[in-house]
């Protein structure tokens, strides 16, 4: 038996060593500080009333943390604490999660999970699928000639909706960037007969920087992007996440020097 308790219900305190303990040998590091996690779930919209803690005798075992968007949700954060994991606590918190999402009026959920995480299989037997394979692209690109302009919210808004051929990951929609932007991202954009041809949205942070979404409409297009960001920050690193396998983008970063540092697999249950 396993008990259930909104998120909302902890101090960001609190709530924070929860999401530590879940993620203790996790693949990546993801020791969140309380500012850490407030960002994210600031940045993601985790609504943390509908969010769950899951506890056996009182104490918390894991959590799972779900953003929502009109009906559709996302699970921003899910974990087990390695006392508790291989009891099968992890697929009874999703499925209670999922059914009071569903209760919700949700229609859609999706998540991520590192290819090489066994956690995928739990995820098929609460009804997920296995949608695509998004990277992290990673590496200080090449400098070259090409300079990138900036970019204003209408323009960068109508670049996003027209290069994103297929729908974003859930961290790189339109409500996530434009949360970037009001935390002092900068848009810039490369053009090509008048129109934006790539544009990327980034900020410098903690020596390396971080691309919160880039979209080109095709490899020579990406090439250019990659090069402009080398002259712009030239020898920084940066980190692009979720970038959907087969993309212009994910084309052209080897060649502009950049690696894939982790690969994930989408997952999507629809009712």
């Amino acid at each position: 038996m396993i008990e259930l308790f909104p998120a909302s219900d902890f101090d960001g305190q609190t709530l924070s060593l929860i999401w530590n303990t879940a993620y203790a040998g996790y693949f990546v590091p993801m020791n969140f500080t309380q500012e850490v996690l407030h960002r994210h779930v600031r940045r993601s919209g985790i609504d943390l009333r509908r969010s769950l803690v899951g506890g056996v005798a009182g104490e918390p075992f894991g959590l799972s943390l779900a953003a929502v968007r009109g009906d559709r949700a996302w699970i921003g954060g899910f974990g087990i604490a390695p006392q508790f994991r291989r009891k099968g606590l992890a697929g009874q918190l999703m499925a209670a999660h999922l059914a009071r999402l569903d209760a919700g009026g949700v229609e859609e959920t999706r998540l991520e999970v590192i290819d090489v995480n066994p956690a995928r299989e739990v995820y098929r037997r609460c009804g997920f699928r296995e949608t695509r394979e998004l990277l992290m692209l990673e590496g200080a690109p090449r400098a070259d000639g090409a300079v990138a302009m900036a970019l204003d919210r209408e323009r960068l808004a109508a670049a996003h909706d027209r290069l994103n051929r297929d729908r974003p990951s859930w961290r790189r929609e339109w409500p996530t960037v434009l949360d970037g932007l009001q935390e002092g991202a900068v848009a810039l954009g490369v053009e090509r007969a008048g129109a934006v041809a790539a544009y990327a949205v980034a900020a410098e942070h903690l020596g390396r920087l971080v691309v919160h979404d880039a979209a080109a409409v095709d490899r020579e297009a990406a090439g250019v992007l990659f090069g402009a960001l080398g002259r712009r920050w030239p020898g920084l690193s940066i980190r692009l996440v979720d970038e959907p396998a087969g993309t212009p983008l994910a084309r052209a970063a080897a060649a502009a020097g950049l690696t894939v540092g982790l690969k994930q697999v989408e997952m999507r249950r629809a009712h």
